[in-house]
């Protein structure tokens, strides 16, 4: 079966078994959607969300006090793949870009392994034969995303302008 992270466990919040959630998802409301989630494998009904100022609130049937909430802590929160929300022209989900083997112009430059995010834009970690290389997710640099054939291809300059290499 085939999910996505949406999200995880913070901390249990009060004593009713609510949970507040750390989102991994640009749009918060899509929570409310949810009926049921899968945390540890093990499938959940959602009971209720709420959504405030300083968070994102669950319950699920079968957690009804703090103790089995406590259980759920840093437990990451999944939906089914038929479950996502549809995402925008030239937005992917970070397990569909990682894996994609990187290109720039006809020059293999490694594999993408992890996206890190900081505010404005996501950054690209690739694994190169030079060690790790980063780069902004941005229309400067990202020509081409090709998921059903995991390949991102790159601007060549701009690539050699923005990439930055770990040490």
């Amino acid at each position: 079966m085939d999910r996505l992270t949406i999200g995880y466990v913070s901390k249990a919040q009060g004593v009713k078994g609510e949970v507040k959630i750390s989102p991994l998802t640009d749009d918060e409301s899509r929570f409310k959607k949810l009926k049921s989630v899968y945390l540890d494998g093990k499938s959940y009904a959602v009971k209720g969300v709420r959504i405030l100022p300083n968070g994102i609130f669950m319950s699920f049937e079968g957690v009804d006090n703090r103790n089995v909430a406590e259980l759920l802590r840093d437990k990451e929160i999944q939906i089914e793949r038929k479950d996502a929300i549809d995402l925008p022209k030239d937005r992917y989900f970070i397990v569909d870009v990682v894996g994609c083997e990187v290109f720039a112009d006809d020059e293999k430059l490694g594999k993408l392994v992890d996206v890190l995010q900081y505010g404005s834009a996501d950054v690209y970690v690739i694994s190169t034969f030079k060690g790790k290389a980063m780069i902004p997710a941005i229309d400067r640099i990202i020509k081409q995303v090709d998921i059903d054939n995991k390949k991102i291809l790159l601007d060549k300059d701009a690539w050699a302008d923005l990439v930055v290499y770990e040490e």
